[in-house]
């Protein structure tokens, strides 16, 4: 079995994945933001970097992805994903061509080569998709509290514009059913017991699917 955690940056995917992972004793695939990654560098650092290089690095990123997720459907058993290849695909690059970083023939290659890797065995869909949301100024608040350095510095409207486009995303998505998780509702850092409304919500979704005996926190 496989569950999916979703959301925009600062929504805390990864605090929830660990807490819902030792609490139902999951498997945990952490997403990599930037390990092994040679495109990240040239991305940021380069002044048309983001232009030049947009391609290279969501393909990175989908291969990487869909290699995790072939290496966990192997490995077989119950497992926690925070960020799903959707997103990747659907909210990231499609954005990146939506902002002009790629061009029209870079975008429809790339759209292709995800749509045959939905075909793929390590793309079945989710059991569930919990998925993590909150105004526009909560997550502001958090990334500025808890946020990488350079989710700091980015500029507002960076993330205005990954908040509607997320919006948007969950508003069509159909692929597997979506328990609707807002981030204002528990604070599994500030107070660890919040997670058994979490988890509550999650076993009710799953109909009996995930043990009645579970692990403590």
């Amino acid at each position: 079995m496989l569950l999916g955690v979703a959301g925009m940056v600062g929504t805390g995917k990864t605090t929830l994945s660990r807490a819902l992972a030792a609490r139902f004793g999951l498997q945990l695939g952490l997403e990599s933001v930037d390990r092994d990654n040679p495109w990240l560098e040239h991305f940021y650092g380069e002044p048309e970097g983001m232009r030049t290089y947009a391609l290279h690095l969501q393909l990175h990123f989908l291969a990487s992805r869909f290699a995790t997720m072939r290496r966990m459907r192997s490995l077989g058993g119950g497992w926690i994903l925070d960020r799903t290849w959707y997103e990747d695909a659907e909210v990231f690059a499609r954005g990146l061509y939506e902002q002009r970083y790629m061009t029209e023939a870079e975008w429809e290659l790339y759209a292709r080569l995800y749509g045959e890797l939905l075909h793929a065995p390590a793309a079945r869909p989710p059991r569930l998709l919990i998925y993590l949301h909150a105004p526009l100024t909560t997550i502001l608040d958090r990334i500025a509290e808890r946020g990488r350095p350079k989710e700091r510095e980015t500029r507002t409207d960076y993330w205005v514009a990954l908040h509607t486009r997320y919006a948007d995303w969950i508003a069509g998505f159909h692929r597997c059913p979506v328990l609707m998780v807002d981030v204002r509702d528990y604070d599994v850092i500030g107070d660890p017991s919040t997670i058994e409304e979490v988890a509550f919500r999650v076993r009710e979704s799953l109909e009996g699917e995930i043990p009645q005996l579970e692990l403590s926190v």
